[in-house]
């Protein structure tokens, strides 16, 4: 079978400002209610009997976290990173555009795209970004056309993808090696605690509360929602991120059994002070270190890829584990952000669905090998309708239970969508989703969430997402943040 696209068609969804602020990274960062853009493609595909399918992907625009550099005002960085979204429409719809399988067509477009950026002196992550857009909705398109799931297109190598052609070690690896037999249905909810995110009623006088009904404090959401999974954001500022991991500890239920994991989010600009923050918190806060399972991202990219931390983050490495994320810039950079010590690596959409592929069959090489490896599931703000059930639907095959999905505490269910789309995903998806009052919300049970529904034709979206609803992504970008 042979496949062409017909047309991509680039859409904006705007959202209401967050219910209540937000603050991750660095000491100083001021907490937030900021809105939430979620671009959106549609892509039509068209295979060699003549059938066509459209096939859609979509993500916040987050550019704060995709480019830190200092200097950059945010409607400089957005505008940027639209022009190379369209820089990566132009290159999907340019010359011969027959592919025999997706895995073949993303290999000829993806380094095409970071060379774009790489032109326009973008950070290696935003091309990811940008990319993956366009992975996600022909792989998509192309699931529709075969009637089948994602999960079965994987699990039936019906999409060419081969590990071995980026990374040979990988090479006596099959699908069922490194995929989950059966798609997984049901995730642990891991709650993410920002830095400015109240913990208890004490931190939040009434004058302050939103009282919109939902919880709004860590003790309210833990009691609400049954939570047992946590990710805590560390500041950068050892002394205040000590005291605050003292805080959280004594209001985590423990005594069901708490799993903790730690981001600074590239806040640890001094390795040596690093060392001494996870050094001190094993001393200070035993039970709580006893409990933490990773810690993310302690450094900013460039350092972490730098071989001549080796020695130190090794050494770090055997109190913790320590987990790559805004490093994971190119298709190579967990295995050398591995050779440095370094174990962990984040799977997130956004940075590529085959990029993720490739990261799994490097974990399942290491661990036959007796090494320790591991993969797991973040991405704060993934949204409904498309970027949540799209990850969810990755996170099945990758085989990873639990993962940060608390984008709707910041946000309030889905009021950015259309009633259309809520009539849509009341008629599909009544296991993901709960009515409460006029809105819906993600539907969480004893920090669990199922969603069975989402394994149908496709790659996790049932029905095709309102467009009406949306706005023409270049006329949204000339309206809120034109060119100077």
């Amino acid at each position: 079978m042979a496949y062409r696209i017909q047309t991509i068609a680039l859409y904006m969804r705007e959202t209401p400002p967050n219910r209540v602020s937000m603050s991750i990274g660095r000491m100083g960062s001021e907490g937030t209610r900021s809105t939430s853009p979620i671009v959106h493609l549609r892509m039509v595909v068209r295979d060699s009997e003549g059938n066509e399918s459209f096939g859609c992907a979509a993500d916040r625009l987050s550019v704060r976290w995709l480019d830190k550099r200092p200097g950059r005002e945010q409607g400089r960085k957005l505008r940027e990173l639209v022009n190379l979204i369209y820089d990566a429409r132009n290159i999907y719809l340019s010359g011969a555009n027959e592919f025999e399988t997706p895995f073949a067509e993303w290999q000829a477009r993806h380094p095409r795209i970071v060379r774009a950026g790489n032109d326009g002196r973008q950070e290696a992550l935003t091309a990811a970004f940008a990319s993956a857009l366009f992975e996600r909705a022909m792989l998509d398109a192309v699931c529709r056309l075969a009637g089948k799931s994602i999960h079965e297109m994987v699990r039936e190598d019906r999409l060419g993808f081969s590990p071995e052609q980026i990374h040979p070690e990988t090479k006596e690896l099959k699908a069922a090696h490194y995929t989950s037999p059966q798609p997984l249905t049901a995730f642990h909810i891991r709650h993410t605690v920002g830095n400015s995110d109240p913990l208890t009623a004490d931190d939040l006088p009434a004058s302050a509360r939103v009282n919109d009904g939902l919880p709004e404090t860590l003790e309210e959401y833990i009691r609400e929602d049954g939570l047992r999974y946590f990710k805590l954001k560390l500041s950068g500022d050892r002394k205040h991120d000590l005291r605050r991991m003292a805080r959280i500890w004594a209001i985590l239920p423990t005594n069901q059994g708490a799993h903790i994991t730690m981001d600074a989010n590239e806040s640890y600009h001094d390795l040596a002070d690093f060392e001494g923050f996870v050094s001190d918190l094993e001393k200070q806060q035993l039970g709580l270190f006893q409990h933490l399972l990773w810690i993310e991202q302690p450094l900013p990219r460039a350092l972490t890829l730098d071989p001549e931390t080796a020695p130190v983050i090794r050494r770090i490495a055997e109190r913790k584990p320590l987990l790559i994320d805004e490093a994971d810039g190119s298709l190579t950079s967990y295995r050398d952000a591995y050779r440095i010590g370094y174990r962990g690596v984040s799977h997130k959409n956004c940075k590529g669905f085959f990029k993720s592929l490739l990261n799994r069959a490097l974990v399942t090489h290491y661990n036959l090998r007796g090494q320790d490896a591991f993969m797991s599931g973040e991405d704060l703000q993934n949204l409904p309708v498309v970027p949540l059930h799209q990850d969810f639907a990755s996170l099945a095959i990758l085989g990873i239970d639990h993962c940060e999905r608390n984008g709707h505490h910041y946000n309030c269910g889905l009021s950015m969508l259309s009633e259309t789309d809520k009539a849509s995903l009341a008629r599909r998806h009544r296991d993901l989703y709960v009515k409460r009052g006029d809105e819906w919300f993600l539907n969480i049970r004893a920090g669990e969430v199922n969603c069975a529904s989402l394994q149908g034709p496709g790659y996790g979206v049932a029905d095709e997402p309102d467009w009406s609803s949306m706005e023409d992504l270049q006329s949204w970008l000339d309206r809120r943040y034109p060119a100077a």
